[in-house]
């Protein structure tokens, strides 16, 4: 591509010219990248500025690996290329990666969701029932990538922006029409879905769990109402009216809006007469206002019933955003009935790991929402003994730590709980998310102040297997934790095999064969493989 072609609605402040001084729309711009190692002729390169480094540093190398042009926010000297200095390389990198794609994002229908819980679950129902509807759909989130029937690992919950437009351009060409993504916080305060062209976008909660990426919880929250506000007037945008924070976006957008609430009974659509069956939810959706679809079809006043299959209060908010993405899409009712229902869960999301003479369930656990969901949608479940295993998360501070032992210890003063067994599962984190003394001693504080038992291994295994021995007809065992939780649901079905031989082997074995999380990268890689090739 022309470098000429690529700079376009790129505002460049100034530029520095190497000594030949080649036109702009004489040079060639075969690829673009962000990292030096993946230079070869004839590339842009973008210098970024990240949290742990400076791209800056490595124009050099890119330099010496044949990039001919360089982005940069200030000049480096002895540099012999052009040099195009802009304001902001990162909102700069999403408009060339958009601009060298083709704008890829424009040919597809795009929903983004933004929250700090849920936005995986919703991701993942959205895509149910675009499959209900039997389209060809992709999804961009936490766990994975999926191109119609193809899928890979993600390392990011949202892409940088080249890497997101790269997979908008292969999505447009296996001739995807629908793919819904998650949109954290952090991504949007990096413009890395800047220039992309949503068709839907919501934002459903909002608590203080990841204001450590940001200055503040009010710079968190603009980070995230900015998918909100910054949505065009063709597009759609879903409110949940029970969070009083976001009732004030509805005004300060120029896409249409659709509100909804539990609650609250002023939006759009309305939830009532809900229902519990062994702790799954139905209930009666009533659509108080009319709205538009993206065709410019009017979606009238009416009411349904709605069913899942996965429990949880909390599920309900996840199932009406779902909901509003597949009519806004022109989806009959019918089909979004469907794909919700056909909705099973998502793993290590209030994940029921086994449901047989007693239940085994993982979660993440990350935040006090999160711990409020799980521990709200157990307590609609039947059971004699509640036990919890916790893998504490490290690198956030004894701060954290506190909030989570507090959460914990209120909902075990509720529930039948009698102990929690504690872990650190030192030899399954990295050294950036080792647990400090100060993180452990925190937590042990007020566990202590509650006057709640604790039983502590550093090591998983160690806490599992006594869990496991403990389990009894009509129990609960409950795996909670962060990454270092990531291998516990192997660990624990291959214990509940060898400690309890009369469980289920068939119902065991298929969950453990469909686990991504928790494989280490060549056994991944290989699942990934088969999966791909339809093996």
């Amino acid at each position: 591509m022309k470098l000429t072609d690529l700079l376009k609605s790129v505002e460049i402040d100034s530029s520095r010219h190497n000594q030949l001084e080649t036109a702009l729309d004489k040079i060639e711009i075969k690829k673009i990248t962000y990292h030096s190692k993946e230079v070869k002729a004839d590339t842009l390169f973008v210098c970024i500025k990240g949290q742990q480094t400076d791209g800056h540093n490595y124009a050099k190398h890119a330099v010496s690996q044949g990039a001919t042009v360089i982005i940069v926010e200030q000049f480096i000297e002895d540099l012999d290329t052009l040099q195009l200095k802009v304001s902001d390389s990162r909102e700069t990198l999403a408009v060339l990666s958009s601009n060298f794609f083709d704008h890829p994002s424009k040919s597809m229908s795009l929903f983004g969701v933004t929250a700090t819980n849920g936005k995986t679950t919703i991701t993942y129902m959205t895509e149910e029932i675009f499959k209900a509807y039997q389209l060809k759909s992709g999804l961009i989130g936490t766990i994975l990538v999926k191109i119609d029937k193809e899928i890979e690992m993600s390392l990011l919950t949202t892409p940088e922006s080249y890497d997101l437009q790269q997979y908008f351009a292969k999505m447009r060409d296996r001739e995807i029409t629908h793919v819904s993504m998650e949109v954290s916080s952090s991504a949007l305060e990096l413009k890395r879905v800047y220039n992309t062209d949503f068709d839907v976008v919501a934002f459903t909660n909002i608590s203080p769990e990841h204001i450590k990426l940001h200055e503040s919880f009010d710079a968190y929250f603009d980070a995230k109402a900015s998918l909100i506000r910054n949505a065009s007037k063709m597009s759609t945008a879903v409110l949940n009216l029970d969070e009083p924070l976001l009732i004030p976006l509805e005004e300060e957008t120029e896409a249409q809006v659709v509100t909804f609430g539990i609650e609250n009974k002023t939006g759009t659509i309305t939830a009532s007469d809900i229902r519990f069956s062994s702790g799954i939810p139905s209930f009666k959706v009533t659509i108080c206002k009319p709205f538009n679809t993206l065709s410019g079809k009017r979606i009238e006043t009416t009411s349904f019933d709605l069913e899942l299959s996965i429990p949880g209060y909390h599920s309900i908010y996840n199932a009406i955003t779902a909901l509003v993405t597949g009519l806004v899409n022109d989806i009959p009712i019918e089909d979004v009935q469907r794909g919700i229902k056909n909705f099973r869960g998502v793993e290590r999301r209030f994940q029921i790991l086994y449901d047989k003479e007693f239940k085994v369930i993982d979660d993440l656990l990350l935040n006090q929402n999160n711990i409020d969901s799980c521990m709200e949608t157990i307590s609609h479940l039947d059971y004699n003994e509640l036990h919890l295993v916790h893998a504490i998360r490290g690198s956030n501070g004894p701060a954290h730590s506190t909030e989570i032992a507090e959460t914990l210890a209120k909902w075990f003063h509720k529930m039948k709980v009698a102990e929690i067994i504690l872990t650190t599962a030192s030899s399954h984190v990295d050294k950036k998310d080792e647990v400090t003394d100060e993180e452990l001693a925190a937590f042990l504080k007020v566990m202590k102040l509650n006057k709640i038992e604790v039983t502590f291994f550093k090591e998983l295994e160690d806490a599992l297997r006594l869990s496991v021995e403990q389990l009894n007809a009509e129990d609960i065992l409950l795996i909670s934790g962060a990454h270092s939780m990531d291998q516990g649901a192997r660990k624990t079905l291959e214990l509940l095999k060898e400690i309890h031989p009369n469980v289920d082997y068939e119902m065991i074995d298929q969950v453990l064969e469909n686990k991504l999380i928790g494989l280490n990268s060549l056994k991944a890689a290989e699942k990934i493989k088969n999966y791909n090739l339809g093996v």
